[in-house]
């Protein structure tokens, strides 16, 4: 009897103390405490966002943004370089749910489709000699040669608001993702499609103009190595490319 109370002691200590885990209280906090009681605890990451009456003129519908639980997103993506931007044009959806155990972690996927040329993602492998008669170092693409990326990725994202502690603002967020990709290459010089996986990496700024909509811009880094199907009995390495490229782009979605 005394061990099984002792472990039943243990496990609600471990409860208790378990910082993954939130009470009810923490997940849906009185609005007093969010602004007078606990306001550095709640509002360190999070915000109170007012909708503006427009027959009133006047800001009201006070809106807690811990307790947002979906994102929807939709960006149009141009080259990271900015002396060349359309030589990257592209569109992406993506949605996240927050978590119910961490509430600053949130999972979702991506989809998007870039078209492309072919020296903004990747670059023509130098022939050597004895190389085969049908691998990659063959095909030397022109530069401009035109491709369309298309992908569906899954990860993870952690919203937070490091800015405040530079300039004050309640409707600011910046949001860091990061999704491993399945990519699809259609490559318009030898017409073949090219498989594989990558990764990619977000981070993005926004701006909360009222308590579900939001705008604002993002950086993405990508990375990917994709191969075709084989021509008579070439190995792996002769038909592959490993792809790289960065995209700005402009967001604008709705959290719920």
């Amino acid at each position: 009897m005394k061990i099984l109370f002792f472990l039943l002691i243990t496990l609600n200590l471990s409860q208790a103390s378990d910082p993954w885990t939130l009470s009810d209280e923490e997940q849906n906090p009185d609005t007093q405490d969010i602004l007078i009681k606990k306001s550095d605890k709640y509002l360190r990451n999070e915000s109170m966002i007012y909708d503006l009456n427009t027959d009133l003129g006047i800001k009201d519908q006070r809106k807690y943004t811990g307790t947002d639980s979906h994102k929807f997103g939709l960006a149009g993506h141009v080259s990271g370089d900015y002396e060349h931007f359309s030589d990257i044009l592209g569109v992406e959806f993506n949605y996240m749910y927050r978590s119910k155990s961490y509430n600053q972690m949130w999972y979702g996927f991506q989809v998007f489709q870039h078209k492309t040329l072919f020296n903004s993602i990747t670059q023509n492998i130098t022939p050597e000699a004895g190389d085969n008669a049908n691998d990659e170092s063959q095909y030397q693409r022109p530069q401009y040669t035109k491709n369309t990326i298309s992908s569906l990725g899954l990860g993870i994202g952690h919203r937070f608001k490091l800015l405040t502690d530079f300039f004050s603002s309640d409707d600011v967020f910046e949001m860091v993702e990061v999704y491993g990709n399945y990519i699809v290459l259609n490559e318009s010089f030898i017409k073949k499609q090219y498989l594989g996986y990558g990764l990619s990496t977000n981070y993005g700024i926004h701006k909360r103009s009222s308590s579900h909509f939001f705008y604002g811009g993002k950086f993405s880094y990508n990375l990917a190595s994709v191969s075709r199907e084989a021509i008579g009995n070439e190995k792996k390495s002769d038909r592959s490319l490993s792809l790289g490229w960065l995209s700005m782009a402009f967001e604008m979605g709705w959290f719920f």
